[in-house]
């Protein structure tokens, strides 16, 4: 049996974070971590399966102590490309970024919940988050690496989501990737208010688009019966990327096997032409919003 090449590798080594972003189910602190050791093996791994794109995620990746070592261990063994993605926090202090620029780090993706101080720390939970985001993004920009942005959309956030993407590719962001959020795996918590519907968010991704129209917007969880043809190019398609996600304890899984990137179909899909190219709705959605938005192509 053959194994699938990889163009990249995701990296979350661990769910530490300083943020406590609303409906983040992930995050603790003393929660599962590789090692080291185990983070170098994925790398080797990765590479003899063809990767030569690095995601380090998390949680927060810059919380590592090794992080600095892994980037730099990355670019030895051969990854053309490091992409960090962060909440900014970190790298808004000079010495920090200086030391991942120097250590390899090739782009940085910020995270983004608002467009203003006010939506931002409210969604993160995070007095003075804003302020260090626009911070690192400054550092990064001195340094001159490409930025772009994962904006994640709720509910509550979602008519700003076009000055999200003004706001911040004025600061020099030239691509966003626009996540729906999710209530998967919340336990007890009822944060199913906090979903957008799909069909409300593309509409908010085309006002996106039309206001910003030399900006690059990848819209990863929007199903393609509910993106105008004229706006077809802000679908994303998971296994498009040949991402390996790794996570502790072993865990790994191609990115397009995520529950988060959808995997349920409902009727309506079975004769949609783009079917294909669909990641499906996650079963969470389909829980709180059902499936009448879906229309086959």
């Amino acid at each position: 049996m053959s194994v699938r090449r990889l163009r990249w590798l995701e990296v979350s080594a661990d769910y530490r974070c300083n943020n406590r972003c609303v409906g983040c189910h992930s995050v603790r602190d003393d929660g599962p971590s590789m090692s080291s050791h185990e983070v170098a093996a994925a790398l080797v791994a990765g590479r003899r399966r063809g990767a030569t794109s690095l995601w380090l995620g998390g949680g927060e990746p810059t919380l590592r102590r090794d992080a600095f070592a892994v980037v730099k261990k990355a670019r030895e063994l051969g990854y053309e490309r490091v992409l960090l993605q962060t909440n900014g926090m970190l790298l808004a202090y000079p010495e920090v970024a200086d030391r991942f620029v120097a250590a390899g780090v090739t782009e940085v993706s910020f995270a983004i919940k608002g467009a203003t101080e006010t939506t931002h720390d409210r969604l993160t939970r995070t007095p003075g988050c804003h302020a260090l985001l626009l911070g690192g993004i400054a550092e990064v920009k001195r340094h001159g690496l490409p930025m772009s942005g994962d904006i994640l959309v709720y509910a509550s956030n979602l008519d700003e989501l076009p000055l999200m993407v003004e706001t911040y590719s004025a600061l020099g962001l030239a691509r966003f990737s626009v996540w729906a959020f999710s209530a998967l795996d919340q336990g007890d918590r009822d944060l199913s208010t906090q979903v957008p519907k799909l069909s409300e968010l593309a509409r908010a991704v085309v006002r996106a688009m039309d206001a910003s129209p030399s900006v690059e917007i990848a819209s990863l969880h929007t199903p393609p019966c509910l993106v105008p043809e004229s706006h077809a190019r802000c679908l994303f398609h998971a296994a498009d990327l040949d991402l390996l996600v790794v996570n502790p304890g072993g865990h790994s899984f191609m990115l397009e096997q995520s529950a988060i990137e959808g995997g349920t179909y409902v009727p309506a899909c079975d004769s949609c032409t783009a079917r294909t190219r669909c990641g499906g709705l996650r079963r969470d959605y389909l829980g709180i919003h059902g499936s009448g938005e879906v229309v086959a192509r």
